[in-house]
């Protein structure tokens, strides 16, 4: 791989500026090889204070929630067995970066063995125990990543435990701001690269807790609103955001440039490289977002921020998978009332259950929800009291913003459409393939 270079000019303005912040998500680090590049990438900013926030190393966060799913039906035999194949993915990695790898091992075993006495903490609700189980793989891939690039460049490892203090809502935890910020000002080393933890933080009690799935971004707008940082870049496997996921959707375009504004809209419809609270902190600050490509790191990329419109301005792609659409009605016909929704929401809001699309009749409610295999069921027990009820797996959300009536045609043809529903900007359409 070749890489640019940074000129004289360049690093005098560099060093009087704030530190830089990169975020590096799973695909980025997942294996031996990606771990290398990584660390060649923070060696192009020599001059440089930074904070490097890591995620997970690959599809670990899906493995240690296969760990959490064993562990609350309790098949503690097939728990054991998967933090089995965790401790063998990560050991293999670490024995291919380092000649003396034997203190690094002890490390990562000592966090290993912390994950196995989870499984005996029964008491713990659903997702008290998620969260204690899964922030492991961002301890685990962080203490690999800074003792790897700590052979070349001073590097301390940081806990984000320490760092971002929330309230006690596992797994969609709250960050509070004004401790976060103390704490980071005070403990981030401007000498090093501080490598921390995306995706966890701490309750006031020192609980571990998560910001919601795929929360590294938005822990990387926290460290850079926190730090007054003079950007965020998010390190990916495309050349910069797509208008539509390239595994998907065909002659896809690269957004040069994205408006703040713009970039929130599509992070709650689910564009799947933006998480939805990532852009606020950052639009309150003036803080400019690149997203640029590990694979090519001297290319342009996009940037988000203070402009007036996207260039191009091109139609927008989201789909999102592994949905349900969940159909309620009064089981005496009675309208659907204000206090039959705030009662819906409040539980939503209490189960942790992510609304994608809804609508409401006369008598019916209707949402297409994320289809999770433990919540879903547990709300379905709770509203079959109230409700008639009607679930339908398996079924998948488009959405196409700023669509064109050619868009919508050459998208929707073949699928079967369970409903939609549109604005001028934006047409939804929840379906099911055909099988």
């Amino acid at each position: 791989m070749a890489f640019g270079y940074v000129n004289t000019r360049t690093i005098e303005c560099l060093k009087m500026s704030t530190p830089l912040v990169f975020k590096f998500g799973g695909a980025s680090v997942k294996d031996a090889e990606s771990v290398r590049n990584v660390a060649k990438i923070i060696r192009l900013f020599p001059h440089r204070p930074m904070v490097v926030i890591v995620s997970a190393m690959g599809k670990m966060t899906n493995a240690f929630e296969e760990v959490v799913g064993h562990w609350s039906t309790n098949d503690l035999a097939l728990a054991r067995e998967k933090i089995g194949t965790i401790r063998q993915f990560h050991f293999a990695i670490i024995e291919e970066l380092f000649d003396d790898p034997k203190d690094l091992l002890a490390e990562i075993q000592e966090l290993i063995d912390q994950v196995q006495y989870g499984l005996e903490q029964t008491f713990l609700s659903y997702s008290e125990g998620y969260d204690y189980i899964v922030h492991h793989g961002e301890l685990i891939a962080t203490k690999i990543i800074a003792a790897y690039i700590g052979k070349e460049t001073p590097t301390v490892w940081q806990d984000t435990r320490l760092l971002v203090h929330t309230d006690d809502q596992f797994r969609r935890a709250t960050v509070r701001w004004e401790e976060t910020a103390r704490a980071i000002k005070s403990r981030i080393d401007q000498s090093k690269v501080n490598v921390v933890q995306g995706f966890i933080g701490a309750s006031s009690s020192g609980k571990p807790t998560t910001l919601g799935r795929e929360g590294s971004d938005y822990t990387g707008a926290v460290f850079a609103y926190c730090l007054d940082a003079d950007s965020l870049t998010i390190w990916k496997d495309v050349s910069g955001m797509l208008n539509g996921d390239p595994k998907i959707f065909q002659n896809t375009t690269k957004i040069d440039r994205l408006p703040f504004n713009e970039a929130i809209e599509l992070a709650f419809y689910g564009a799947s490289i933006i998480h939805p609270k990532t852009i606020q902190p950052l639009k309150k600050k003036g803080i400019p977002l690149h997203i640029k490509s590990f694979i090519n790191p001297t290319a342009e990329g996009t940037t988000i921020g203070d402009v007036d419109r996207a260039i191009p301005e091109v139609p927008n792609f989201i789909l999102k998978k592994n949905q349900a659409l969940l159909q309620l009605k009064t089981k005496d016909l009675a309208f659907i009332a204000e206090h039959h929704l705030s009662a819906i929401y409040q539980l939503f809001a209490d189960q942790g259950v992510v609304v994608n699309l809804m609508r409401n009749t006369a008598t019916k409610a209707v949402f297409c929800i994320n289809h999770d295999l433990i919540i879903v069921p547990k709300v379905r027990r709770e509203l079959t009291g109230l409700f008639d009820l009607e679930l339908v797996p398996k079924v998948e959300l488009l959405t196409i913003r700023n669509y064109q009536k050619e868009d919508e045609l050459r998208e929707t043809k073949g699928l079967n459409i369970l409903l939609e529903q549109r604005t001028p900007e934006v047409v939804q359409f929840v379906f099911k393939r055909f099988e």
